[in-house]
This record gives C-alpha cells, sequence and structure tokens, in this order.
C-alpha cells in the first residue's frame, strides 16, 4: 500500500471513530447546555496517534461528513452544532491535533508525564478556554462563570487525556506521527 493510500486510510478511520464516538450518548448537567460527550477522546486521540497534520485532517473530515450525515452526540449535524452553545468547543477541536502533535513531537515518545501533560493542555484546557469563550457569548453569562461551569467536565476530560496518554506511549512506535 502505498504511503498516501495507507495515510487516506487513517485519516479516514479516525474520522469514523469520532463519528462512532458521537453515536454514544452524551450525558446532559443541566446547569449549562453542554453535555458531557465521548467524542473529545477520538479528537485526542486523532493527534496522539495520527499526528498534527493527519490528525487535523482527520478532524476537518469529520466535521465536513458531519455536513451530510449526523455526525455529533444527540444526532446533530455540523452546521446546527456550529450555530448552538457547544460551537467553541466544536471550533477548537479542529487545532487539538495539531496542538497534540507538534506538543508530542518534541518529546521523547515514551515519556508518560509530559505526554499526558501536552494531551491535558491541548486536548482539555484549550477547549474548555476557548468553549467558555463562545458559551459566554452565546448564553449572555459572564466568561468568569462559563469559565467555572467548565470545571465539571475536567474529570472526565481528564480521565480521557490518560486514557490516550497510555495509548500513546504503549503503542508510540506504531504511531503514524508526521
Amino acid at each position: 500500500m502505498t504511503s498516501k493510500v495507507r495515510d487516506l486510510t487513517y485519516i479516514a478511520m479516525m474520522a469514523t471513530l469520532i463519528i462512532v464516538l458521537g453515536h454514544i450518548p452524551g450525558i446532559p448537567l443541566g446547569f449549562i447546555p453542554v453535555p458531557i460527550v465521548l467524542q473529545n477522546l477520538g479528537i485526542m486521540l486523532a493527534g496522539a496517534i495520527l499526528g498534527a497534520k493527519r490528525g487535523t485532517v482527520s478532524v476537518l473530515l469529520f466535521l465536513l461528513l458531519g455536513t451530510f450525515i449526523p455526525a455529533f452526540t444527540g444526532g446533530n449535524n455540523t452546521i446546527p452544532v456550529l450555530m448552538g452553545p457547544t460551537a467553541g468547543y466544536v471550533v477548537s477541536w479542529i487545532f487539538v491535533p495539531l496542538l497534540i502533535g507538534i506538543g508530542l513531537k518534541k518529546i521523547p515518545s515514551q515519556n508518560f508525564l509530559l505526554t499526558f501533560l501536552i494531551i491535558w493542555l491541548g486536548g482539555v484546557l484549550f477547549v474548555d478556554f476557548l468553549g467558555a469563550i463562545w458559551l459566554a457569548h452565546f448564553t449572555k453569562m459572564p466568561f468568569i462563570t462559563a469559565l467555572w461551569s467548565n470545571l465539571a467536565f475536567i474529570p472526565g476530560d481528564t480521565i480521557k487525556a490518560l486514557l490516550t496518554s497510555l495509548i500513546a506511549v504503549k503503542y508510540s512506535r506504531y504511531l503514524v506521527k508526521d
């Protein structure tokens, strides 16, 4: 298999994984209109497994496919999601594989602590910060309130970052990094 075909296969498989994770029902929080979802696990895995370039392309493919099929939690498509309270989180997902892929390229692949830190900063903190900016704008709540409400996501997202880090370190020699 040529490297281009292999790259396209990996990109398509990761976009598919992200869509599959979107079909797992989200957990509504009640105090903000943003549920806890598993899809961001796939976004973090895209950067850790495929690297910056391929991972970002897989997220863009997922968003493109989402304009035609229900690719998001709750059976939503890309356009309605980008017009709702979760848009900031979803837009940030475009940059997550880029941040994670570039960060992981600069450290030893067997360093679990640094791997986790890069994945957590890019896949959790960055997403929650951008998500809070849009959430505050969309709901007209004060930014600090939106930011504090994101604390509800930290425990679950940290577990997802840990899982991604374990996969990245355990299978580092097999990963398809840029």
